[in-house]
This record gives C-alpha cells, sequence and structure tokens, in this order.
C-alpha cells in the first residue's frame, strides 16, 4: 500500500541513519588525516582507483592524465605513502557509498503511478540499481548512483591534476548529495576550490514554455529545503566558507549570481531535468566554463534535456563529443574558448515565458 510522501518518511529513522554513515565517513577522514599529517609535501594530486567500475571510455582520458601526474611526483620525490593513497581511496569510496546509502542498504522509494507520484511504496534495496542511479533511496542524499558519482570523482581530479582553473557548480542539488562528494574530493586533495548549489530549495518550477509537461513541479519528494542540505554538509564535517548556496529557480539565481560573481568553472554539474532549466544552464553558465573544463549532464538520458543541449549544439554551432555514463548522465569537456554564444537568442527565449513562476522562484 503506498504512502504519502513527506517529513514522516524522512523522520528519526532517516535522521538515525544519516548520523551513522556520515560518522563512518568522518571516521575515514580522521584516519586519513592522520596519515596525510606525516608528509613532507603537502598533498600532492595522485591518480586513485576505486571498487565500482566505470565505462572505460568514459575514463580514459582523464585517468591518463592522472597516471602521467601519478608518475611525475614519483620521479620528483616526496610522494605519500601507499598507504595513504589506499586510505584517501578508502574514505571517499566510504562518503561516496554513505551518501547513497549503500552502506545501510537504505530501502527504495517508487511511485506507485505516473497519476500519484507522491503516493510512493518502499521495496528493498537492489545494489545494481542503486549502482546505475536507477532508484530513489528512501534515505540516502543522492539518487545519482555510484556510476555518475565515479564519474564526479574521475574528472574532478582531472582537473586537480591539470590546474584547470575554477569551481564546482552542481545546478539542481536535492538532498546535496553530489556536491558533498564533489567537497570531500576537493577537501581530501587539500584543493581550496569554492562549491557552488543553486537551487529553487522548494522543487521544480511549473514550466513556463510548450517544451516541458507540467510533471516536475508535482513531485513533493524533490523538494528539500536549504537548512537540510546544509545540515547533510555539516553531518560529513565539510561545510566550510567555500560552499556557497544560490537559492532560487534557474532563470532567476543564475544571472543574479553570476552578475557579481564572473569567477571561472572548471566542473559544472547539471541536473535540472528540463529543456527550459537546461537551457537556462548553458546559457547563464557557458562562457564561465574553463577550456579543458567539464560539464556533467545528469539527464542526458531524458528527451527534454537532451534536446535542450542539442539545440545549443545548433544554435551556437558547437561540435562536442558526449559520453555516456549510464542509462541517463553523460558528460562533455569543453575543450575551447569557441565563439561567442547566442545570447540575444536566450534574450528573446526569456521573453517569451510566462511570468507564474516569478513569487515562487524569487
Amino acid at each position: 500500500m503506498g504512502v504519502e510522501y513527506g517529513r514522516d518518511v524522512r523522520g528519526a529513522q532517516w535522521g538515525k541513519e544519516l548520523r551513522q554513515a556520515a560518522l563512518t565517513a568522518v571516521v575515514c577522514l580522521v584516519v586519513f588525516a592522520l596519515f596525510s599529517s606525516s608528509w613532507k609535501a603537502g598533498t600532492p594530486d595522485i591518480g586513485l582507483h576505486w571498487s565500482i567500475g566505470e565505462p572505460q571510455q568514459q575514463a580514459q582520458q582523464p585517468q591518463q592524465a592522472q597516471r602521467a601526474q601519478q608518475a611525475q611526483q614519483a620521479a620528483a620525490g616526496g610522494k605519500p605513502s601507499g598507504e595513504v593513497e589506499r586510505l584517501r581511496g578508502r574514505y571517499l569510496d566510504a562518503v561516496r557509498d554513505s551518501i547513497l546509502g549503500v552502506h545501510l542498504a537504505t530501502p527504495e522509494l517508487q511511485a506507485t503511478s505516473v497519476h500519484t507520484i507522491n503516493q510512493v511504496t518502499q521495496l528493498p534495496f537492489n545494489a545494481s540499481k542503486r549502482a546505475r542511479g536507477n532508484d530513489s533511496p528512501a534515505y540516502g542524499l543522492s539518487m545519482i548512483g555510484q556510476l555518475r558519482m565515479n564519474n564526479l570523482r574521475t574528472l574532478l581530479e582531472d582537473v586537480l591534476a591539470r590546474g584547470v582553473p575554477g569551481s564546482f557548480v552542481e545546478c539542481g542539488v536535492w538532498r546535496g548529495g553530489a556536491s558533498i562528494f564533489a567537497k570531500a574530493i576537493l577537501t581530501a586533495y587539500g584543493a581550496q576550490r569554492d562549491v557552488h548549489l543553486v537551487d529553487s530549495f522548494q522543487g521544480l518550477p511549473r514550466p513556463t514554455t510548450g517544451n516541458d509537461l507540467d510533471w516536475w513541479s508535482k513531485w513533493t519528494y524533490m523538494a528539500v529545503g536549504q537548512e537540510e542540505v546544509q545540515s547533510a554538509f555539516e553531518r560529513f564535517e565539510l561545510l566550510d566558507s567555500r560552499v556557497h548556496f544560490h537559492k532560487g529557480f534557474f532563470r532567476y539565481a543564475l544571472p543574479a549570481w553570476r552578475s557579481r560573481d564572473k569567477s571561472p568553472i572548471a566542473l559544472l554539474r547539471m541536473d535540472g531535468d528540463m529543456y527550459e532549466s537546461t537551457t537556462d544552464e548553458l546559457y547563464n553558465l557557458w562562457d564561465f566554463i574553463s577550456p579543458g573544463g567539464y560539464v556533467i549532464i545528469d539527464d542526458w538520458g531524458l528527451p527534454e534535456c537532451q534536446k535542450a543541449m542539442n539545440d545549443f549544439f545548433t544554435r551556437n554551432k558547437l561540435t562536442i563529443k558526449v559520453t555516456k555514463i549510464d542509462d541517463y548522465g553523460a558528460w562533455l569537456q569543453k575543450t575551447e574558448a569557441g565563439a561567442p554564444i547566442d545570447h540575444a537568442w536566450y534574450q528573446q527565449f526569456n521573453s517569451s515565458r510566462s511570468n507564474d513562476d516569478l513569487k515562487k522562484g524569487e
């Protein structure tokens, strides 16, 4: 029998399980820090391997860069011990699986039907579905799965190894899991980079054009407040002055933020689900992505998102290879600055949109 999804589902059991999972990751961090304090030369960037495999073509280029970086450090001397390297990998694996609810085998929430998306039932934990991000964990902090988490780690480690300038940005954060993992990676490498989270923190907007169906805005499961996300960062001891929150629907929050912050972006993670949201992300942020930086498209498997991406490429005469991660996610690399983006089209697009979401999205 289905139950109404709400705070009762994310109640005492959710808080207890998250605290237990976060404690596991924090203990790994403490042990890692004790070993890393003995290094003579700071915290170098080294290649790592983890237990969950990922598509070979996706990881090949970044992993080659990691191996080259590791070889250079070995030649220079002062490299970390194998035990420290292993502990760093263990820490990041622990954070990943704690975020995804893998350690505690948290159950899946599934809507009883497409017509009653807020009526959900719990299903037993399925490791294969959780690995590919094909379920919605009842108590986890992310639903993107281990393969997309590993891809995030591979790409972020690569921009650190190559010195690609800029911050990590996630648009559409849900409970904050992917951004928490990105912050954990930066922390494990001693990288002083900013993490930006952009979200309405009240769910998805109603569509303002005819490009999307009004489905996402009705899903209350997606509405997670900023305070809850900040609390999750705190439980992993990863909330500091370099973690920034930008509240509002992308249409309003992104131009407001970028009008006062022109700093580069090394890795952009887009998770807007809709044609409109994807378009807002691309036109507001593409110019700030550093050449050599990456874009992760969490919703490449959704037709509306893929159409928005292809329309953006075609309209701006961009030829870019998109590599799939799993059934839904994909990534691409911005190889060069390229020609200016057609912002005049985006202005016309915005002028054609209704303002029904204005008050809710501010």
